[in-house]
């Protein structure tokens, strides 16, 4: 058992450790995602992100429409109610005892805690930042955007 719990924890802290860095979605000028990553730092042109690993690429203003720095709620409704429903899905049986009862109501717990959880990350996720691939816009987006990586 201690085992287990120096390994969650441990995972725990790297998880943590890997948010440091703003995860960044970028759309173009059409309004299509063309590119999504780790904020690594700004420039006075454009912005440097980390994707696929470690590659970098500077992307400039001017083909930017808008930056997005959340990840969806989807995923957040499918973390929070995936490991219940997944859990509760390896308890139900052929059989009708109380394991599969319990699995029945964990199945049903994980879609409404997901949905909910969802519903709330929608709810407040911050606006994107618009660009519109000028200058004045990535002068206020570059403020903002230096703010979230200190």
């Amino acid at each position: 058992m201690k085992y287990i719990l120096t390994l969650f924890f441990s995972l725990l802290l790297v998880g943590t450790y890997a948010q440091r860095t703003p995860f960044v979605r970028l759309y173009n000028l059409e309004g299509h995602k063309f590119m999504k990553g780790r904020l690594h730092h700004t420039t006075d042109s454009g912005l440097v992100i980390f994707f696929k690993g470690q590659e970098s690429k500077e992307i400039g203003y001017k083909d930017m429409k808008k930056i997005r720095l959340r990840r969806s709620a989807g995923l957040t409704a499918l973390m929070v109610g995936g490991i219940p429903i997944l859990w509760g899905a390896s308890l139900i049986r052929r059989n009708q005892d109380w394991d599969g009862l319990v699995g029945v109501v964990l199945v049903m717990e994980g879609m409404a805690l997901g949905t909910t959880a969802g519903g709330i990350k929608a709810l407040l996720n911050p606006r994107p930042i618009r660009v519109q691939g000028e200058l004045e816009n990535w002068k206020k987006a570059k403020i903002l955007l230096d703010r979230k990586l200190k």
